[in-house]
């Protein structure tokens, strides 16, 4: 009885209150997300709480009657509500400084490993193996990962090492039965895909190894929310963590100008036939992927004569989880049609509210188009337009914990957290609208051989247009001098270019 008094005093009651208080005060102060004055009045509100309740629940010395005075309870109960509510809030701030932790600094890429059999095979683990099974290599790709993988799995089996040139070879091979596995860098999947369109179908992974490495900060230290930047947005289709190797299939350069509230979106054919950063070679823009995101980067920075100040590295179920979080987005559709990728979908012509899965399935559509790609392109930018205009309503913006919570292990990027608080701290001081401005990069689209990757296959690529390029590097070199940019018809015009 006596330590139940002595817990339910007010002196203790109270004492809970101002600490709770002041870890509210200390986590909000530390997140720095709010402008001034709103943490200003959150401050004051927390001071004359806490002087309001001491008032309230402070018992008297005497009791008319002999009743117990009814004030004091009251007041412990609302105090203790606060407290909880006060606690709340302060663990929604702390997870929501660890989420941005989580997306920020990218700095890890992991490369996954995989032993790959048919899925009729007899063989379901490493651990089946014998030392005449013949397991299939490819020596050239990814060598240095390759033999970490190989070094790795002669730790665990024995078996007989084939190797092998070509993916196209390789994967003929584990077909027909000449090789019983073979040991392939994850991110070379959708290579071996080119070549059996039922690859996922037919074939299963029995044993995996990774391998995490730190990977080169490419960051510059632009000031966010002071000056124009650019960031390039990589949009990957990775079967695992966003962190993995993979193609990047949507290649997207975000000029943005803080002061003037302007935003400029260039998106870049991931076909482009342009030379691969430290490779040696031309390839599909998509393949620099395959190298790391900062391969993607330098390859757009060399061809196009620019510098990025950021990267995002973006998984596509990311798009689905913002959306969904944000509560759907409102998007213009030119045509009603079934997504190739998604037949459980409808997409109306005109005006309509999407939730995640409808526009992802409409960010990827192409083949409906006759413009293809380039169709797919004005998709992207008009599904991130509807994204940002969602977001940057201060409503949505108060609610970023659960935004970020929801994308965790989808999304990464270099941008540090103070420059993502600082965007949101001034987007709630300043509000309003921003104007956003979109262009495609453009060029001739055919069949040919001699790509990096599959020099021997014949491939669609789409081999750049000088003149677009060269125009393109000026409206972004424009958006960072801080003028307001005009874009051509030819560059933001879906219908401009055919395919």
């Amino acid at each position: 009885m006596k330590l139940i008094k002595i817990i339910t005093s007010w002196q203790v009651i109270m004492a809970l209150q101002l600490l709770v208080s002041i870890l509210l005060a200390f986590t909000t102060f530390k997140l720095n997300v709010l402008p001034f004055r709103y943490a200003l009045i959150l401050f004051i509100v927390l001071l004359l709480l806490l002087v309001g309740m001491f008032f309230f629940t402070k018992s008297k010395k005497q009791v008319d009657g002999g009743k117990v005075a009814i004030r004091p309870i009251v007041g412990k109960i609302i105090s203790i509500l606060l407290s909880i509510v006060m606690l709340i809030a302060s663990s929604m701030l702390m997870k929501t400084e660890g989420a941005i932790a989580k997306i920020t600094g990218n700095d890890t890429q992991t490369t996954v490993i995989s032993l790959m059999t048919l899925k009729d095979s007899k063989f379901n683990s490493a651990d089946d193996l014998k030392a005449s099974t013949p397991v299939g290599v490819n020596t050239i790709a990814d060598k240095t990962n390759i033999d970490k993988g190989l070094k790795a799995l002669k730790d665990e089996a024995k078996f007989t090492k084939k190797d092998y040139s070509t993916f196209k070879s390789l994967s003929d091979d584990l077909y027909n039965g000449k090789v019983k596995a073979i040991l392939v860098d994850n991110a070379y999947q959708s290579v071996l895909e080119t070549y059996h369109e039922d690859w996922s179908q037919k074939t299963k992974t029995i044993w995996k190894y990774e391998i995490k490495e730190k990977v080169e900060d490419t960051s510059t230290n632009a000031k966010v929310t002071k000056e124009p930047f650019t960031l390039l947005i990589s949009g990957v289709d990775s079967r695992g963590d966003v962190t993995e190797k993979s193609r990047s299939d949507v290649d997207m350069i975000i000029t943005i100008d803080p002061t003037h509230h302007r935003i400029l979106m260039t998106s870049i054919p991931r076909d482009y036939f342009v030379p691969i950063y430290g490779q040696g070679g031309k390839d599909k823009l998509t393949h620099s992927g395959l190298f790391g995101t900062a391969c993607v980067e330098k390859t757009i920075e060399n061809f196009m004569n620019i510098n990025i100040d950021y990267n995002a590295r973006i998984g596509f179920q990311a798009v689905t989880k913002i959306i969904d979080a944000i509560g759907g987005v409102d998007v213009y559709s030119d045509k009603a049609f079934i997504p190739w990728t998604d037949h459980g979908v409808r997409i109306k012509e005109g005006m309509q509210h999407m939730d995640g899965r409808t526009a992802l399935a409409f960010a990827r559509e192409r083949k409906t188009y006759t413009t293809g790609d380039r169709h797919r392109s004005a998709n992207e930018q008009a599904v991130i337009e509807a994204i940002l205009e969602k977001v940057m309503k201060p409503s949505v913006l108060s609610q970023y914990s659960s935004l970020l919570s929801a994308i965790e292990g989808t999304f990464q990027t270099n941008l540090k957290s103070s420059d993502i608080t600082s965007l949101a701290k001034m987007q709630l001081d300043k509000g309003g609208k921003w104007t956003v401005k979109k262009s495609i990069l453009y060029g001739t689209s055919k069949k040919a051989t001699g790509g990096l990757m599959m020099p021997n296959t014949e491939l669609y690529y789409n081999f750049p247009d000088q003149k677009s390029i060269d125009a393109n590097t000026k409206y972004i070199k424009e958006m960072l001098k801080g003028e307001d940019v005009q874009i051509a018809d030819t560059d933001s015009n879906v219908t401009a270019h055919m395919d």
